[in-house]
């Protein structure tokens, strides 16, 4: 019989056809369990792309189990040979669809133990309408009860909401940066070029983060004699939707489309605000980015948002869900220099104390050992 290694070996489960918000915090908490020295990681990915350029980069170990060539059954065996090949002892999943062929590839390849993070909140409600997505939804709750033996929360009204599917197996590690080393790299010197009043969106053209609201709100600034340019950072299929919104608006001379950035930072030091109007959110790593720059920030008051802006003492929340409730919040923030200011220290130290990579990495590495330990 194999001995286990002397630190866990930890495969985590993602699809990384995106470089989002999940998939940054993947990036960032994999590139902290190496640097620990504790772990030893390695990645299973379904799409090639940049999460999986920037694990190789690291060293970790990936396989990619392609999507767009193989079966659901394929993937889960290739999650399973992964597993055997680098004798995992934990796999963790990222995801409805990784948590279920995770936990499939984990039983055939009987690895020990398996955890998931949960990011956020489904972005469409499961239902009889869309019976492939409400069974995967159900298989994803009914495997986690029975066949995972942790489950991550990236905020607290997540843990909240988690706690009555997974009893007693919820436990929240926010999101988390590197700040000191984010601000060296980034601050001082390192933004782009800035002409007048920028308001910023970033995230993918999708429903869910209701660019539609930014842009109406562009328009309400405007109107009220606060000249200003939207930015909108990140692309996706309402694109086209969204330039026809702008022209009927009567802003498309004052929306900019940048599409795809990577990296964000400079881009982001640019913007006089950073303007949030998401349905939901899970704890945006775009927010903790933001503030971790000092860039302001208006956000709907929903999700994990509100502990990130220490309920409003670091940024602005808005209940609202309105372009009129957005455009309100933006003429405060962009007219009194002195609150804004308070309001960034504010968020900088609430992101310097919450939400750095230390004692939030410290967590996983506790439920890893308790969960190798317990197998071994």
């Amino acid at each position: 019989m194999n001995q286990p290694c002397q630190n866990p070996v930890v495969t985590h489960i993602i699809s990384g056809d995106l470089w989002a918000g999940a998939e940054a915090q993947v990036f960032n908490l994999c590139d902290a369990l190496q640097a620990s020295g504790n772990v030893s990681v390695t990645a299973v990915v379904f799409n090639a792309g940049i999460l999986q350029e920037k694990l190789l980069a690291l060293g970790i170990p990936v396989s990619l189990a392609d999507e767009t060539l193989l079966g659901p059954l394929a993937i889960a065996k290739a999650i399973a040979n992964h597993c055997r090949e680098h004798q995992s002892q934990v796999v963790h999943t990222h995801g409805f669809k990784e948590n279920v062929l995770g936990i499939v590839g984990k039983e055939l390849s009987r690895t020990p133990a398996s955890v998931r993070t949960v990011h956020g909140n489904p972005e469409t409600a499961a239902s009889f309408l869309k019976p492939h997505r409400w069974l995967v939804n159900k298989l994803d709750i009914l495997l986690g009860r029975s066949r995972q033996q942790a489950v991550i929360a990236v905020s607290s009204q997540l843990e909240q909401k988690l706690k009555t599917l997974f009893p007693g197996k919820v436990q929240k590690i926010s999101n988390f940066l590197d700040v000191e080393s984010l601000r060296r790299a980034w601050v001082d010197g390192a933004a782009g070029e800035k002409t007048g009043l920028r308001i910023g969106i970033v995230g993918r053209l999708v429903p869910v983060k209701r660019v539609d609201l930014f842009i109406e709100t562009i328009a309400q600034l405007n109107e009220r004699g606060i000249a200003c340019e939207g930015i909108i950072i990140g692309n996706g299929p309402l694109e086209a939707r969204l330039r026809e919104l702008a022209t009927t608006k009567g802003v498309a001379d004052r929306i900019t489309f940048r599409g795809f950035v990577d990296p964000i930072h400079p881009e982001l030091q640019t913007l006089d605000a950073l303007l949030m109007p998401s349905d939901h959110e899970g704890l945006p790593m775009t927010l903790i980015e933001a503030l971790a720059l000092e860039v302001p920030v208006a956000a709907h008051n929903t999700g994990g948002i509100p502990e990130v802006l220490a309920e409003g003492a670091g940024g602005w929340l808005v209940d609202d869900h309105s372009p009129t409730g957005y455009a309100n919040a933006l003429h405060t923030l962009l007219t009194s220099p002195q609150l804004t200011e308070e309001r960034k220290r504010t968020g900088l130290e609430t992101v310097k104390l919450q939400f750095d990579r230390s004692a939030q990495t410290e967590k996983y590495l506790e439920i890893y050992s308790a969960l190798a330990n317990r197998d071994r």
